[in-house]
Order: C-alpha cells, then structure tokens, then sequence
C-alpha cells in the first residue's frame, strides 16, 4: 500500500484538462475448459486498449509505446495489480456460488465484469460497474446504488459485504482508476487527445428497386468517435425508427464515420421538403448544418424511366450498329 500511496503522489501533479475521457476495465472468468484463459482483463483508455492480462501468464502486458518514467509505470502496475488480486477473487466466488445454486454442473459459463471511472475536465467521477452472467446482466452497482437482477439473489451482500465493499471502492478502486486514467492520458496524448473535425456530405441518389430517392448524412475523418449526428426535415427532427442508422466505425488512419439514411417516397419529393443534416462534434464551436431541398420537378419516377428509355435505347441501337457495321465490311 505504500507503493499506492507513492504513486498518487507522484501522479497529483500532472493536470488533464481534456475535457471527457474514461478508463474502463472489462473483466472475464470462464468456467469450463476452453482454449480461453480462465481470467482476463482488458483496460481501455477512452478507445484505446493500454494493458491487458492474462492469468495463463501472470503478468500485464502493456498495449502502449514503452515508458521513459519505468518508476512511474511500475506504480501503475502495482496498482492494477491489486485491482486484479481484489476483482479476481472477487469473480471467482460468486461465480462458483451461482453455477452451484442455478444448477449449472456442466458446460461452459462466463462472469463478466466492466468496471471503470470518467475524468470530466479534472474532475473524476465515482467508480461504476456492471456484472453478467452467462450474457445476462447480473448487477449494476455506481458506490451509492446496487440493483441486483432478481435471477440471482444469491448476488445479494451480506451485512459485512455492505460494510467492506464500499470501502474498497472509495479508498482503492476510486484513486487508482483515476490516477491510472490521468497517467495514459499524458502518455497517449498525442492519441487521445488529439482533435480531428468532421468531413461531412449530405449524399442523395434515386433508387431504382424501389423508386425512392436514398438520403444519407455522412460524418468520416472525426476523433475522438462520440458525435451527435440528427436528419431534420422542415426543422423537425426526423423519428429514429424512420431512418437507418449507421454505427460509428473505424477509418484506416485511427479516425472515425457514421451515417444516417432516410428513404423518401416519390410523392413526398413533389412536396419539396427542407432536409438537413444536423452535427455537433468535440472540434466544432457550433454545430454544423448541411442543408437539402429537392429541386422543382425532382421525381425519381421520372428519373428512373428515364434511365430505363436509355437502357432500352442502347439495347436495341447496338446491335443495329453492329449489323451496319458487318454489312459495310461485306460490301467493301
């Protein structure tokens, strides 16, 4: 424990004022015989993994550039270092308690845990974490609040675990996590903490299968990856379940896109609404509006059957040419 105390020592100096970012550990214990380690930890910083365990191997390997300050580092690892030892044992009981009182003797059952804490502008946020089960969500518990999925009641603390937890929390998991999260940040700047805007395009293009005209908000090249992406139409913002909404996905170079889509009917182009694509992102001072109104006369209808006159044309004046085109060879 001094070695803890040695360390947020050391870390209280260095200042992050980065706006949002959070450190998240996602803990797995496996119960049968897999080719998977039976305990593992993964430790994000924001997007970016930076540590990850494994118990075949006993040790943390780190995901990160190699450290100039190796005493600072090794403070860290001895502080995820009783975190694990605390989430480890933690797992394993429960975990073996629940396969008993659920009757599960056999096959292969995972206990999963995500853990972790937010640094808004230097200010932490308490330690939050969830538990499942099998896939089902078991616990939720944020240092004030626990709820317990009423499957497993054996998951309920006793009087002494209500006492010890807490503590635990507040005076290891809390201080650890949020020194950890300042500690990858200074590291992983030059990552985490860089700002790349938007390119956005509001792309439009009939459809042919269904006679629709296809409208798409595009959002590429953004970091860090949260946006608010909103479809308007006349100032209103357009109901979720009218749209297809993309994920936000990784670009080869580090940076991220999203899109929304909605699918305009023919009738509703000939009323010439106003479309807009709605964005507001980390980098932006404003949100950025990219504005569509169907031009006077725009039909995919008439679109298409145009398309399908042209097709029909060229199918029909090609092998003409070609049969002129013998016949004057024949001729010569």
């Amino acid at each position: 424990m001094i070695g803890i105390t040695a360390l947020l020592f050391l870390l209280q100096a260095t200042a992050v004022n980065t706006g949002s970012h959070s450190l998240w550990a996602f803990a797995t214990f496996i119960h049968g015989q897999t080719q998977f380690p039976e305990f593992s930890i993964v430790v994000m910083v924001d997007d970016l993994q930076v540590l990850y365990y494994d118990c075949n191997i006993k040790k943390w390997i780190s995901r990160s550039q190699p450290s100039s300050t190796n005493v600072v580092e090794d403070f860290i690892l001895e502080g995820a270092n009783i975190v694990m030892e605390h989430v480890y044992n933690s797992m394993r009981n429960p975990a073996h308690r629940v396969n008993l009182l659920s009757n599960h003797t056999g096959g292969v059952h995972v206990h999963q845990r995500l853990g972790g804490c937010v640094l808004d502008n230097d200010k932490g946020s308490q330690v939050t974490m969830w538990e499942a089960y099998d896939g089902t969500a078991a616990t939720r518990y944020n240092m004030q609040n626990r709820t317990i999925n009423p499957l497993w009641p054996q998951l309920m603390w006793s009087t002494k675990e209500k006492e010890y937890w807490p503590m635990q929390y507040i005076h290891i998991y809390q201080p650890i996590c949020i020194q950890t999260l300042k500690y990858y940040l200074e590291k992983e700047k030059n990552i985490v903490l860089r700002k790349e805007r938007p390119r956005v395009r509001l792309i439009h293009k009939p459809c042919t299968e269904t006679g629709e005209m296809k409208v798409s908000c595009l959002a590429t090249g953004f970091y860090p990856r949260h946006i608010n992406l909103t479809m308007l139409r006349d100032g209103h913002p357009i109901p979720d379940e009218e749209l297809i909404l993309g994920e936000v996905l990784p670009n080869g170079d580090g940076t991220y896109q999203t899109r929304r889509t909605l699918s305009i009917r023919s009738e509703e182009l000939r009323e010439r609404h106003h479309y807009t694509c709605s964005f507001t992102h980390l980098t932006l001072d404003n949100k950025l509006d990219i504005n569509w109104v169907p031009e006077e006369g725009s039909d995919v209808a008439v679109i298409i059957s145009l398309a399908v006159v042209l097709v029909l044309v060229l199918v029909f004046t090609i092998p003409v040419f070609v049969i002129y085109k013998r016949k004057c060879r024949v001729t010569l």
